[in-house]
Parts: structure tokens; sequence; C-alpha cells
């Protein structure tokens, strides 16, 4: 396992119970520290108390979908630079849409994905350019 990979804190935001399971487990067996969240008023508690490394996030979740969520990390300089993955289901496009022409966010998946895919960016966000 990568030692960059270790300790790094990793926050999913997702409503469905299976989706979380899934990407908790596949997450944490490459060494990532996982919490989850299951809508976007828990993401933003979780993220103020325990920042993370980056978020992992769907678009939508009741009480307060992903692109709100992504657009008030973005406003707050304390997290405007957690790198935000967020993940659509299929059908989604004019979200997503919106997300990418509004707010930068790290990358985006549509659902259903590989979760090679999904680790593939994770690894490249974290290890982007030194600070």
């Amino acid at each position: 396992m990568d030692s960059a990979e270790n300790g790094k804190k990793i926050l999913i935001v997702d409503d469905e119970p299976d989706i979380l399971f899934v990407l908790t487990t596949a997450i944490r067996k490459n060494g990532y520290l996982v919490d989850t969240a299951s809508n976007g008023l828990e993401a933003l508690e979780k993220i103020k108390a325990d920042r993370p490394d980056a978020v992992i996030m769907d678009i939508m979740m009741p009480k307060m979908d992903g692109n709100t969520v992504n657009l008030k990390l973005k406003e707050d300089p304390d997290t405007a630079g957690i790198p935000v993955i967020i993940m659509t289901g299929k059908g989604h496009f004019k979200e997503l849409l919106e997300i990418r022409e509004g707010i930068n966010v790290a990358a985006y998946l549509e659902k259903p994905f590989p979760i090679s895919m999904l680790l593939e960016k994770l690894r490249g966000i974290l290890k982007g350019p030194a600070l």
C-alpha cells in the first residue's frame, strides 16, 4: 500500500446505504480513513468538525444537495481547498453540467462506475502538486 494514502481522511456522502457500504469498504481496503454522511447537512457538519482530505459526494441527496454543499465549501476559506469528487446517477446530466460550469470540482463520475476509476481519481487528486 502506498504510504501517501495511509492516514488520508475521505468523507463519502450519499443517501444510498448500499453505495456508502461498497465505497467505504473499497476505499478503506486501499489504506484511507473513511467517514460517511447520508445527506448534505450532515456532510457540512462533519467537514467542519473533522476536515477530510477529500470528499466523494452524490449530487441528488435529501436536506441539501451535493451542488449546494460544494458551493458552501468553496465559499468558506477554511474548506475551499478540499477536493470534491462528484457522483451523479445516470441521467442527471443537467445537474452535472451545472456543476461543471458553476463551481470547480476535482472530478466527477457517472453512476455506475468501476471502483478502480474512483480510486485512480482519488489517488491523483491527493497526490496533486505540493503546496
